[in-house]
């Protein structure tokens, strides 16, 4: 029998345009035991990295995988991109801890994206992933989930020993978060049913037309959304009867409950009662930083050490607490502490460069997922005190044969004071004292080094093109440097472009360090960029002569902000210090002439590519059509079904081969065999600058 759920999801699967072109390869889906010789990576190494929660580390590190209660079972979703079919292959596994022997409980499903509340309205559309956390019962032996099927996301569970899963919901709405109960007897869910009441009174509405107002965000759709916040929902569903109810306030509380177990903790409380806490300040950009604290019988034991002010995911080990800290250069170091309460000092045990993501803690061990420059996200045991490190479950264990750049990370201090860092990946087969293209990928390097934020740009493709990379990690805002309140930090970001300066300083130091040692050749050096990105591209195209090609994931900040953001947003972006639509006066002017594309059409002569998502392509147009009248080399793609950040698997691959060829062909003078078409235009695009002031600038070598 088919669900209400099940028939809308159909139908309106039916109506939808297809993101996908067939059924997914997904043979490969599990790693082998293969041996595999040593080759060159290539675009199509990293599109089908199989992956264990969202590809950028920013997004979330809480919840990727999930330990059982006796500690002897982790479990987490794989996923694997296959541009071939343009979909995705996903399963749920179960690692052992002590044997590291791998079991799939379930397989099947669709990739979920995130949707979230943006400047005032509702369901906001992105192409960032939705993680899916597992939740074990109280007994270890199933997991419960969420799962997507032909659009509708319902509850499922699985057995951990591999017996069988089933959805166990049948919601009309999608469900959204969940927490099982301590008895493990329920579980209670939330969904926002509002969000459907809402969307089904805007398709009313349009029968007699939309009013434009706050609701409107042009650069994403051509309808209004709903306001936010939506009510959400909270249900019990019953284990053994599969009766669903609304939850009691009680129940409902567990929603919105951490658990230590899923990698989200900011309390611990010690085998004796003790409670170890933080003490976090009211006005904070780090809700989960703070002073490290020990309730004991009544009675509070701060941490007066130093290291304790910054302290995050406290766990005991015995009478002791340990605690991960971020600091060094850039904060660009994970540390590991340890404090005996009622001591004044602390003791560091261990620290890394390495990223760590949603660890757990296991005993005196943790249990974390890792990622090295050039190790791509892995599940790790690590023992903080005597550093020993054991890999549990490699989803890439092919990447090892894989030619890659070898990575040095350089450190700088612009003028604003503010301390960054970068990554150099030198070009497989480097010969010193030969000088190299060399590419910058913005804007985080944390972690393992694939495509910069938006993972559009494959570095070490990049690398085995012939190409030096710069992956460079931006530096705090410099707003943020003087206040936690986000529109003050605006204010004092946008006067005088302070943070772009910042940003662009902390870009060219390296930079020019790279051609100062001889390694990157100093008139071919090119810039990449999506969302902040995007606009250090734009800023660096006005006012550095660094830069000789672009490439954008998204474009640009011009005059015409207030019509994309829609009315809501675009009030607060003149509350921010952007001008006005009507603002014309010689400060707007000066605004704009230090920012606009379109107001300094004239002096851009840099060949520039932009591949940019559909639901954002108009917002360019006012720059690119610009360009265009005074014969620039612009040139813009327009990505179907994608929201900022690129989802699809074959879109990656598109983009990531463009990218390497658009900077073959006008750093390096090379065209691409298998573009003819798309050269003869970047061609015509080049002898279009014939006798302007950029032309030998930008012109590749004969």
């Amino acid at each position: 029998m088919v669900s209400l759920r099940m028939a809308l999801a159909v139908a309106a699967s039916l109506l939808a345009p297809a993101a996908a072109w067939a059924a997914p390869d997904c043979t490969d889906l599990m790693p082998s035991g293969a041996r595999f010789p040593a080759r060159n990576l290539v675009p199509e190494d990293l599109v089908r990295l199989r992956d264990i929660g969202p590809v950028d580390p920013n997004q979330q590190d809480e919840g990727l995988f999930s330990v059982s209660p006796d500690g002897r079972h982790a479990a987490f979703q794989l996923r694997r991109g296959d541009p071939a079919s343009n979909g995705f292959c996903l399963a749920m596994l179960v690692v052992d801890l002590r044997t590291r022997a791998v079991r799939v409980v379930d397989r099947g499903g669709d990739f979920m994206r995130l949707r979230f509340d943006a400047r005032g309205v509702a369901s906001f559309p992105s192409g960032f992933t939705d993680p899916v956390t597992p939740r074990w019962s109280p007994d270890g032996k199933s997991i419960v989930y969420r799962r997507r099927d032909r659009g509708a996301v319902q509850l499922w569970r699985a057995e951990a020993n591999g017996s069988g899963s089933e959805a166990i919901t049948d919601s009309i709405d999608d469900v959204d978060a969940f927490r099982l109960t301590i008895d493990g007897l329920g579980i209670v869910y939330a969904t926002k049913p509002g969000l459907r009441d809402a969307s089904a009174a805007i398709d009313k509405e349009g029968l007699s037309g939309f009013r434009y107002d706050d609701r409107f965000v042009p650069a994403a759709a051509s309808r209004p959304f709903p306001l936010a916040p939506i009510a959400r929902a909270a249900w019990y569903l019953d284990l053994a009867s599969r009766t669903v109810r609304p939850a009691t306030p009680e129940e409902t509380a567990l929603l919105d409950k951490g658990a230590m177990q899923e990698g989200s903790w900011s309390e611990a409380t010690s085998v004796d009662g003790d409670r170890a806490s933080l003490q976090v300040p009211a006005r904070t950009l780090y809700a989960a930083r703070g002073r490290l604290i020990v309730t004991r019988h009544g009675q509070t034991l701060t941490c007066g050490a130093p290291e304790c002010a910054d302290a995050n995911q406290p766990w005991w080990v015995g009478g002791k607490v340990r605690f991960v800290r971020h600091e060094g250069w850039a904060n660009s170091v994970t540390a590991i502490y340890e404090w005996t309460p009622g001591t004044p000092g602390v003791r560091r045990l261990y620290a890394t460069e390495d990223l760590f993501l949603g660890c757990v803690p296991t005993g005196a061990t943790l249990t974390c997922l890792r990622e090295g420059s050039l190790q791509p996200r892995r599940l790790e045991r690590l023992d903080p005190a005597s550093g020993e490190r054991t890999p549990l479950f490699d989803p890439n264990p092919e990447f090892a044969s894989l030619k890659l750049g070898q990575v040095e990370r350089l450190r700088s201090r612009n003028s604003f004071g503010m301390e960054s860092f970068a990554d150099l990946v030198l070009p497989v087969g480097y010969v010193p004292g030969q000088r190299y293209p060399l590419v910058v990928v913005q804007y985080n390097s944390r972690g393992f080094l694939r495509g910069g934020t938006g993972d559009d740009y494959p570095i070490q493709a990049f690398a085995n093109r012939g190409f030096a990379v710069l992956s460079f990690d931006r530096p705090r805002s410099v707003g943020f440097k003087s206040t936690t309140d986000p529109v003050e930090a605006e204010r004092i970001n946008l006067k005088d472009f302070a943070d772009r300066r910042s940003v662009l300083e902390a870009i060219e130091s390296p930079v020019r360090l790279a051609i100062e040692r001889g390694i990157a050749d100093p008139a071919r050096i090119g810039m990449t960029g999506l969302s902040d990105g995007a606009s250090t591209v734009q800023y660096a195209l006005l006012h550095s002569k660094l830069f000789s090609a672009f490439a954008m994931s998204s474009c640009c900040w011009d005059s015409s902000l207030p019509l994309r953001v829609g009315p809501m947003a675009a009030r607060q972006f003149h509350e921010m210090g952007y001008p006005r639509t009507v603002d014309d006066d010689a400060a707007a002017q000066a605004f704009w002439r230090g920012f606009s594309v379109s107001r300094n059409a004239r002096d851009i002569h840099a060949p520039i590519l932009a591949q940019v998502s559909d639901d954002e392509f108009w917002v360019a147009l006012q720059s690119v059509t610009a360009l265009r009248e005074l014969d620039r080399p612009i040139d813009l793609y327009v990505f179907p079904d994608e929201h900022h950040v690129k989802w699809q698997p074959a879109h990656r691959l598109a983009v990531y081969s463009r990218a390497l060829d658009w900077f073959d062909y006008w750093l390096n003078g090379v065209k691409a065999p298998g573009r003819a078409g798309e050269v003869a235009y970047w061609e015509a695009l080049r002898h279009g600058l014939s006798g302007s002031a950029g032309a030998s600038a930008t012109a590749p070598p004969p």
